[in-house]
């Protein structure tokens, strides 16, 4: 997937010994698409309201970070960290709001050739859970790799489980629905007795 915004493709040519690093950044049409081709997408909560609901946040600024990288046999020492604004959706009052997500990161990955788990030539038809690593950086054309796919994968681990406007968010009445945060609603306290 190329990007007119992705400088986060590395060249495996004349790689130097003490390995890469740089500045990067992805726009937020580029995260997105890298979002909602991401797996397991399924298992993440809904997180717009209204008639577009959908798993991928509103991405409000581009993904900027800093990356350094080194060969370590035939795996990828990834470390670095990143920042973005989102929007989200509280889980208790259901108002939007804008949140940074940002991490550090600090991997070891596997590098492979299409059609393969990893550069020793493993068919890719076996189960790549043998190591207790599924994840794999796929190295094209025998030259390089991008590293923007990961980078969407770095974002889901930050992801909040739970994404509050405020941590005393006071939700929403069960009763009527009014928003908490903005009054109190005039919903009776206690609930009348049955004779």
């Amino acid at each position: 997937m190329e990007s007119v915004f992705n400088n986060l493709v590395f060249a495996l040519e004349a790689w130097p010994e003490t390995g890469q690093e740089r500045d990067f950044a992805l726009s937020p049409a580029t995260l997105t698409e890298l979002l909602a081709s991401g797996k397991n997408l399924e298992q993440l909560p809904v997180v717009d309201q209204g008639e577009n609901q959908s798993v991928i946040p509103k991405i409000l600024t581009s993904m900027r970070g800093h990356i350094k990288l080194m060969l370590v046999g035939r795996k990828l020492k990834v470390k670095g960290f990143f920042a973005v604004k989102v929007e989200l959706i509280c889980a208790r009052c259901l108002t939007p709001f804008v949140s940074r997500i940002d991490d550090k990161f600090d991997d070891l990955i596997k590098l492979r050739e299409p059609g393969k788990n990893d550069l020793r030539g493993v068919d890719a038809n076996q189960d790549l859970d043998q190591e207790g690593d599924d994840s794999a950086i796929v190295i094209r054309d025998g030259q390089s790799f991008d590293l923007a796919p990961l980078m969407a994968e770095f974002f889901w681990l930050a992801f909040p489980y739970k994404a509050l406007c405020r941590d005393d968010c006071a939700g929403l009445c069960p009763r009527c629905g009014a928003n908490l945060n903005e009054g109190p609603c005039y919903c009776p306290t206690q609930q009348p007795t049955k004779h």
